[in-house]
């Protein structure tokens, strides 16, 4: 296959903290850095300190604008806020921030308020549009409606006016269509994979440890401990609250014996500037107290690369609770150490886990995820690892990511030149 013309390419991102999002879109940048061309990050927020390793190693330059402006008004208005904070970056970095970059492609995603102003000077622009953002917006009286109104409508045209978009899972496809019927263009979809750093993680693990060496508050010495395991951001799109009510329903499930053995891991993104990641937490930490399950539920906030690395080599089985997830990566995380996932019957986990091969997909309840834990408990976990590693291979290796990756961008310079 011939090689790619050498292209300089921007990523616009609002915030580079450690969320699904970002984890994306940074390995994107390093597929794309890997097929030879210049990458660079523009954004509103970077702190080394709340960000994946490739950024916190300088792989990539990053530039910051508008982080001086506010996310909200008293709390509200974050949309808004977050539009507004887009605008100024956009603005600030074509007038004055390019220098000799001069950037040949963008990538937008999550916000697409820059496309209109990028097109307007007549850039090639992509938007990978993880899930339509009117969505996520909380319902509210008239004049949350009112407020909305503008910002949606700003959504779908700078969405359509993109050169292409693409979504993360079919699930997703069929959302942005329902979401946006007005927009005819056509959606592809980009699976995530898996960040390299995090195969090299896997691939230097020499030996699987303990779980209780990964995790010391585990008090269980014996070695048929059975520790199911949650990664997720403290967040309540994330729903935590099954897993915890799940091993509620689990301990009436068990006797004593089983019961004793029987430990949840939850462990996530916790930002500490971001007020829904502390309120999170204490609200699980709460409901953790009333149902009597301290000791049993243990909390890790941000555990680093290798310490996540080890806590999916070592646990039993990895919890996935979201509902409507858009696509979810830490079930191929978890597969690619051959563990099974047990995950809701919703959104692009039914595309990544296989029903009663690869784990299981459980309905929308904490009930059906402590029958199915059970279930895991008395069966064991058989070949099912080995299942999901296979199919991880298959379908969502970086291979097959770089491959379609490199068929956008080279489809995006196509089409740019037959539309100029």
């Amino acid at each position: 296959m011939a090689s790619q013309k050498r292209l300089k390419i921007a990523f616009i991102h609002p915030d580079l903290g450690i969320g699904g999002a970002e984890r994306l879109v940074l390995d994107v940048a390093v597929a794309l850095k890997k097929q030879n061309h210049d990458v660079l990050f523009v954004t509103n927020h970077f702190d080394k300190n709340h960000a994946f390793e490739e950024l916190k190693n300088d792989e990539f330059p990053v530039s910051v604008y508008g982080d001086w402006l506010p996310r909200s008004i008293f709390g509200k208005c974050q949309a808004l806020c977050a539009y507004v904070r887009m605008i100024y970056l956009t603005i600030v970095f074509l007038l004055f921030g390019q220098g000799d970059i001069k950037p040949d492609l963008y990538f937008i995603d999550l916000i697409p308020i820059a496309i209109p102003f990028l097109k307007l000077g007549g850039k090639k622009v992509v938007y990978y549009c993880h899930h339509p953002d009117l969505l996520a917006s909380t319902p509210g009286g008239t004049l949350k409606k009112l407020y909305r109104i503008p910002i949606n409508w700003m959504e779908l045209k700078a969405t359509g006016m993109s050169d292409i978009i693409l979504v993360n899972s079919e699930y997703t496809a069929s959302v942005f269509r329902e979401t946006f019927p007005e927009i005819k263009k056509p959606i592809q979809i980009l699976y995530p994979t898996i960040a390299q750093s995090y195969q090299e993680s896997v691939n230097k693990l020499k030996t699987v440890k303990p779980i209780r060496e990964v995790v010391t508050d585990i008090q269980y010495k014996k070695n048929d401990v059975v520790v199911f395991l949650s990664v997720n951001r403290f967040h309540p799109a994330k729903r935590l609250d099954f897993a915890i009510n799940a091993m509620e329903k689990l301990r009436s499930l068990t006797s004593a014996s089983e019961w004793e053995k029987i430990f949840l891991v939850v462990a996530g993104g916790f930002d500490p500037i971001n007020q829904t990641n502390a309120k999170t937490f204490e609200e699980l930490t709460n409901l953790t107290k009333q149902k009597n399950l301290e000791g049993k539920i243990i909390f890790l906030k941000s555990p680093s690369d290798s310490t996540k690395v080890d806590l999916l080599a070592s646990c039993t089985t990895l919890l996935y609770t979201p509902l409507k997830e858009h696509f979810g990566i830490v079930p191929l995380e978890a597969m690619l150490v051959s563990k099974p996932v047990i995950a809701m019957n919703s959104g692009g986990p039914r595309e990544t886990v296989e029903h009663g091969v690869t784990g299981y997909l459980c309905e929308p309840t904490s009930d059906s995820m402590a029958e199915f834990m059970h279930k895991i408990i008395k069966n064991g976990t058989k070949d099912m690892g080995s299942k999901g590693k296979r199919k991880l291979e298959e379908k969502f290796s970086l291979d097959s990511f770089a491959k379609r990756l490199r068929s956008v961008i080279k489809e995006v310079i196509e089409v740019s030149k037959k539309t100029k």
